[in-house]
């Protein structure tokens, strides 16, 4: 049985890959913090249970704070602890970061910036008079230091180099260059 090719139905584009955001950081700490919840709560029903000698924890520290009053410290701490709340829903809600520029294609093909930047340093190290170069890059701007020996009209040579390397990105980031010459080293 041959299959025809012709006849295929093309595999749809991928979509851009996102990274984990600023809940990437509470997330873990929070899990952090629900275990430790758990192994206290693990400890009192073991030691309720007989199977481990000692006292509890949780009725000694509700029973500490069965005298509490009201105080004025109370007030700050309580906004505090709202706004914190509030901190954390706003970062789970917020849109995830996004460290990937799309190609122009049809097959969802990504790069990731420090790929960019790699990019750009090679178009840029390619320039005649440019004896190294380094880049940083994100979504929207490249920036270029490239190290020369003179800077004759060297800025716009690897500006233009590297706009041509980085032509292929369905948006071209802006790209910024800095030559700097064997004197200001």
């Amino acid at each position: 049985m041959s299959l025809d090719t012709n006849t295929r139905t093309p595999m749809r584009a991928a979509t851009q890959k996102t990274g984990s955001g600023a809940i990437g950081v509470v997330g873990p700490v929070l899990a952090v913090l629900l275990l430790a919840l758990g192994a206290l709560l693990l400890r009192d029903a073991l030691v309720a249970a007989s199977a481990l000698s000692g006292r509890q924890w949780l009725p000694a520290a509700a029973a500490g704070l069965q005298g509490f009053a009201p105080a004025r410290w109370l007030i700050p701490a309580g906004i505090v602890l709202a706004l914190i709340g509030l901190w954390l829903i706003v970062t789970a809600l917020r849109p995830r970061s996004r460290k990937t520029v799309p190609l122009t294609s049809q097959t969802g093909v990504f790069l990731h910036t420090r790929d960019v930047a790699r990019l750009a340093s090679g178009a840029a190290a390619d320039v005649d008079g440019v004896l190294e170069a380094s880049s940083t890059a994100t979504r929207k701007k490249v920036s270029v230091v490239a190290h020369a020996t003179a800077d004759t009209g060297l800025r716009e040579s690897v500006t233009a180099a590297v706009t041509e390397r980085l032509a292929p990105l369905q948006s071209p980031p802006r790209v910024s260059v800095t030559v700097r010459t064997s004197k200001e080293n």
